[in-house]
């Protein structure tokens, strides 16, 4: 029940490094954005392709913000349910046990 929060305090859980899985649909869809990459890179000009180095750093940037953002605001989320199913109080009837 506790290795969750055992991982956590030997620092064994990161989130921010996950595997994908095999023959799923995101690997999928990474393996289409590295070869439309590829193709866009080799058919620019030398001077264009810092330009798409440029969006596509600025795009993997983006993409971390919002992980992270959406994490925290999941835990939030998680952590206001575990309160509110903890607590006893209801405006219209009272609780079954003490």
């Amino acid at each position: 029940m506790n290795e969750t929060l055992k991982a956590f305090y030997y620092g064994n859980l990161t989130p921010c490094e996950r595997c994908m899985i095999r023959g799923s649909q995101a690997e999928r869809i990474m393996k289409g954005l590295s070869d439309a990459d590829k193709l866009l890179s080799q058919s620019l000009p030398p001077e264009l392709r810092p330009v798409l180095d440029r969006l596509t750093k600025a795009q993997q940037e983006l993409d971390s913000i919002v992980a992270e953002t959406s994490y925290i605001d999941g835990f939030k989320t998680g952590a206001r349910f575990a309160l509110d199913i903890l607590s006893d109080g209801h405006e219209n009837i009272e609780p079954i046990t003490e």
